[in-house]
């Protein structure tokens, strides 16, 4: 039917196609068609460090890659800075450390009689050492015996010992365990102030030769061993108030500054009262020195040993007013037998006159020289 249809409506030649009109057809070219490309081997790309284009770039975008590396850097430059800071600091102390080893300094501007230094050196230097274990009673020595004939077997009496090193003197340790003295135990050698032991309370210092304190370097020397500390010299007359031991009955006292620390303690006032001195050194142009010093002030040597001499007081009032207390011991004795009146007064009065007799013979019997 299809075939039918053509064959009966056939196309005109307006209908035909102008090329058909006009003549025979050109043939069409031929149209090269593109070669293929021969393959590439693929090679993959090395690692390059890419710098980001900042011309390119919004603002924002740029602060906020900048950011990173600037706080780095403020980070660094603040740590170094702070480092070298710090290490000048160490170097400067360093340094200011070593100066203060090798320097002394004289606190002049601080008086021995100061309450302050008083007060600092009784509440934080004057520390007591009891040991766990009370070390026995050594036996009495002969400078024991001395003191107790000088005294009258004086009980509870009070004792400064200050030396420049070395442990408890037996005599102090039979006095502090027989017969209940104390005082101050003072040493300037680290060593020997921490070795301390006993009842008395130890104080770390050396002998200052003047009435002010001072700052030293103290150096111990043991074999090869050398060892340096910083020590506050103080003045005897500083220990004796701090220690309330200005009326002691017992001072012992060593080193080439016992001397001029004697000169500076107020002999004179009614404040100081130190009834037995021993000054030990070896030296005899010291021996005699001190001598001479402290007969100015009424004391007499009473005993000379190999390492010190031993000066006691001369109690020139007590001698002054012997005759009073016989002339008052006398009258009580006549109004006692005159007038009974109560027990109680009769005894007061016996204990009084034998107290007053007592202390007549004592101060008529001037001990004799000893020699050991």
């Amino acid at each position: 039917m299809a075939e039918k249809k053509i064959q009966e409506n056939p196309l005109s030649e307006e209908q035909q196609s102008p090329e058909t009109a006009d003549g025979p057809k050109e043939a069409p070219k031929p149209v090269d068609k593109p070669s293929t490309p021969a393959p590439v081997p693929i090679t993959e790309p090395s690692p390059r460090i890419t710098i980001p284009s900042f011309t390119k770039t919004q603002p924002n975008d740029l602060y906020r890659r900048l950011l990173p590396a600037v706080l780095f850097l403020l980070t660094f430059v603040t740590v170094m800075t702070m480092l070298l800071i710090y290490m000048d600091t160490v170097a400067l102390g360093a340094q200011q450390f070593r100066l203060n080893m090798s320097r002394d300094y004289e606190l002049s501007r601080i008086s021995q009689e100061s309450a302050a230094l008083v007060a600092y050196v009784r509440q934080l230097h004057l520390q007591p050492r009891a040991p766990r274990h009370p070390p026995p009673t050594p036996p009495p020595t002969p400078r024991a015996e001395l003191l107790l004939k000088l005294t009258n077997d004086l009980h509870n009496g009070t004792f400064v010992e200050f030396l420049s090193r070395g442990p408890r003197t037996p005599t102090t340790l039979y006095l502090e365990g027989a017969r209940g003295w104390e005082g101050p135990a003072v040493r300037a050698a680290a060593r020997d102030y921490l070795a301390l032991r006993g009842r008395a309370r130890a104080l770390h210092a050396c002998l200052s030769p003047g009435p002010h304190p001072r700052e030293v370097t103290y150096q111990e020397s043991e074999g090869r061993e050398t060892f340096k500390s910083r020590v506050l010299c103080l003045p005897l007359y500083t220990v004796l108030l701090a220690a309330d031991a200005a009326r002691a009955h017992y001072v012992i006292l060593d080193g080439p500054h016992a001397l001029p620390a004697l000169k500076h303690v107020p002999f004179d006032g009614h404040s100081v009262h130190l009834q037995i001195i021993e000054v030990r050194s070896t030296d005899p142009v010291a021996r005699n020195q001190t001598t001479e010093f402290l007969a100015t002030k009424n004391y007499t040597v009473v005993a000379t040993y190999d390492d010190g001499v031993m000066y006691a007081l001369n109690d020139t009032t007590t001698n002054f007013d012997n005759d009073t207390l016989i002339r008052v011991a006398n009258d009580m004795t006549t109004r006692l037998n005159n007038d009974m009146t109560t027990s109680v007064t009769n005894d007061v009065t016996t204990r009084v006159i034998k107290d007053a007799k007592t202390r007549v013979n004592y101060d008529n019997t001037e001990p004799d020289r000893v020699h050991v």
